[in-house]
């Protein structure tokens, strides 16, 4: 079995879950197994506290001590409300693209959000997500077709089939990180 790069859900409690199976599991690169260990935690900025920091996931080491036999390598494995390399969350980055879609401007959105951020950070997160449309809207296709759209901009088109892909959920783009065991921003 192989360890997914995003745990399941969004507290302690789905990460430490998936912990307890490490040694089950098999290493990303060598695919090695019982050679998985419990590194460091990742920590980062707080999205919601000026000088916060918050738990972002937790860094796996293979071993390649002994009679292991791994491959020495580390990687992380993140919650899934975390957007790697990035302080905003999937939540929120889900929450100002809505607004988006509602017909008010990114400004508008980004002001509406009462986030802590500049509104700068949201126009680079959309420069971002544009450089990415390429990957994810192959990734959303494999699941379904795109939905029939009014909207000229494609990144809008992208978060109709987000929408249509995820119907259920309250925040797709972290259910886009699990099915696709992949970061949204890359």
């Amino acid at each position: 079995m192989n360890l997914p790069k995003f745990c399941s859900g969004c507290d302690l409690l789905a990460l430490k879950s998936l912990l307890l199976c490490l040694k089950e599991l098999q290493c990303p690169f060598c695919f090695c197994s019982e050679s998985l260990n419990r590194h460091s935690f990742l920590r980062g900025n707080d999205p919601n506290c000026r000088q916060g920091r918050c738990l972002r996931g937790q860094r796996v080491f293979c071993s390649d001590r002994g009679q292991r036999g791994g491959c020495g390598r580390s990687f992380s494995v993140f919650l899934a409300d975390v957007l790697p390399r990035h302080s905003v969350t999937a939540t929120l980055l889900w929450s100002l693209l809505c607004f988006w879609l509602g017909g008010l401007s990114l400004n508008a959105a980004a002001l509406s959000l009462h986030s802590l951020f500049d509104v700068s950070a949201f126009y680079h997160l959309r420069r971002r997500l544009r450089g990415r449309l390429e990957v994810v809207r192959s990734l959303l296709c494999r699941d379904q077709k795109p939905p029939a759209s009014s909207q000229a901009d494609p990144l809008l088109q992208t978060v109709e089939h987000f929408q249509t892909v995820f119907p259920n959920s309250s925040c797709p783009v972290r259910q886009f990180q699990i099915r696709f065991d992949q970061a949204l921003m890359g």
